[in-house]
């Protein structure tokens, strides 16, 4: 099961433009990796431009020396995966909306955008109300009674929380 997002940019006329996201758009996966790779609005629009994406990933643009598909075997680790620059699929490309159309989307789950101050905010559909990425990110960790740990996209499980727990117990010894 997919958690499906959208992120967006507000542009300067007002209107939301972006890609849909098919896998992990929960906010301590695609919200964390925004936040941590994604303040930048050149970098930002580069990821806009793919056009829709499989899986979002702090690298945008794969190294050319490479192999870089689709595929599972032949993807380059960290590299956003997109339908038509790695899979050739057309009518990929960015959507714009305004915003009450953006919040009337009922094919995501959440909804990602940087908006006119670069500060990612987000929706976790059917809500209508924008809520602070960075805001909400640190209160799901403290939830978890963990830190969270630099560089980790994910899913948190009970095990997997249980895990870091202990790990950061160990590390303030």
């Amino acid at each position: 099961m997919s958690t499906r997002s959208f992120i967006a940019v507000q542009r300067d006329d007002g209107v939301y433009e972006g890609i849909y996201c098919h896998l992990d758009g929960y906010l301590t996966h695609n919200g964390a990796m925004l936040l941590d790779h994604y303040k930048d609005r050149k970098k930002l629009d580069k990821l806009i431009a793919l056009g829709n994406i499989s899986e979002l990933a702090p690298k945008v643009e794969p190294d050319p020396k490479f192999e870089h598909s689709f595929d599972y075997g032949k993807r380059q680790e960290g590299v956003v995966v997109a339908y038509g620059r790695d899979r050739g699929e057309q009518g990929q490309e960015s959507k714009k909306y305004s915003i009450s159309k953006l919040l009337d989307r009922t094919d995501v789950d959440y909804i990602y955008v940087l908006d006119d101050t670069d500060k990612w905010i987000y929706v976790k559909t059917p809500a209508r109300e924008f809520k602070d990425v960075k805001t909400d990110l640190n209160k799901e960790y403290k939830s978890m009674k963990i830190k969270r740990p630099k560089g980790y996209y994910g899913f948190w499980t009970p095990e997997r929380i249980k895990e870091e727990m202990k790990k950061q117990k160990q590390e303030e010894m």
